[in-house]
């Protein structure tokens, strides 16, 4: 079942990836002197660096012009615009971006967004405390929502389900955004909930006495790398500079908000509309580095029941190449 289990997002992305008809590709660029390349960046509403870096003008300072556009609420969308061209970085889980791969798209993962880390899980999943669920066992024909088709909350789930002797089968995935998990999960309209920070703090000050937390990332796989800013691996391949002046705003965004949690969460609340009394401390891989053990657990859950002995290299997925600070 797993070799089948990326098979719908990757026929998404490539229908999506299609409908862009204008894209004539990259090619290297001459810059005026008084004007900076422009990245554009698909945003997606999480706890990210690049608001910070944005919001500090740490990319000017290395070279470049970041512009956010888009709100989008899943991977997909930053995936199909970036590999078509329409945008030059964005956001996805280290699956998802294994799966795009495997679809021939060339994106490639560059730096940290969201590892869990120890005391750090940022995957959180919950019930109502009054549903009569203790254990995995007991989600047997349940509800279950996730952000994204096969993509780390989904796999993170099917993980939990397998430790238990489950298979995704055994309950009813709902696709469903971090914002519309908490009503639905209040109101009964679905029985487990996977949040994402700052979505989790929300929840857990706002409804500590309602929602249990019933597993979380580190109980799933421990500390692990599990989401990426990424690029158009052939725009960077034609423009090295800019990708990695990118990537050292990132790195000193995240070294930064290491530095200045409290205000670091005033900047996140903005972007993301959620309070900065719910927004976390929130910590990084170092220099934001690209773990490559990580992508390497990623690339052979998702390939341990395929035929294929090698199918993709893992430089192609995720890369420190852009990264003058990592070790």
């Amino acid at each position: 079942m797993k070799k089948n289990m990326g098979y719908m997002f990757v026929v998404l992305v490539i229908v999506l990836a299609a409908s862009y008809l204008g894209y004539q590709g990259f090619e290297s660029r001459s810059i005026e002197a008084d004007q900076l390349p422009e990245i554009k960046y698909v945003n997606f509403r999480v706890y990210d660096p690049v608001y910070v870096g944005v919001d500090r003008g740490l990319f000017e300072k290395h070279g470049v012009s970041v512009n956010i556009i888009g709100d989008v609420l899943a991977g997909p969308t930053a995936i199909q615009a970036v590999s078509a061209g329409e945008a030059q970085a964005g956001l996805s889980s280290i699956p998802a971006i294994i799966n795009a791969n495997l679809a021939g798209l060339p994106i490639q993962g560059v730096s940290d967004i969201q590892s869990a880390l120890e005391g750090q899980p940022l995957e959180y999943y919950y019930t109502r405390c009054d549903s009569g669920i203790k254990t995995i066992e007991d989600l047997k024909g349940k509800d279950f929502a996730v952000n994204l088709w096969y993509s780390s909350f989904h796999y993170t789930a099917i993980m939990e389900l397998e430790k238990a002797g489950m298979t995704e089968e055994d309950v009813n995935f709902i696709l469903m955004s971090f914002p519309n998990q908490i009503p639905a999960l209040i109101a009964g309209e679905v029985d487990v909930i996977g949040l994402m920070e700052p979505y989790n703090g929300m929840a857990a000050a706002q409804f500590a006495d309602q929602i249990c937390l019933l597993f979380d990332a580190n109980d799933t796989f421990g500390n692990k790398q599990f989401t990426l800013h990424f690029v158009n691996r052939i725009w960077a391949e034609n423009n090295p500079e800019e990708a990695a002046a990118f990537v050292a705003g990132i790195v000193e965004a995240i070294d930064w908000i290491e530095n200045n949690q409290d205000e670091a969460k005033q900047i996140i609340a903005e972007y993301t509309e959620i309070p900065a009394e719910f927004v976390p401390e929130y910590h990084f891989q170092n220099n934001g580095m690209v773990i490559v053990e990580d992508v390497q657990f990623w690339y052979d859950y998702m390939t341990a029941a395929s035929e294929a002995d090698q199918w993709l290299d893992l430089e192609s997925i995720a890369t420190n190449q852009y990264n003058a600070a990592a070790e």
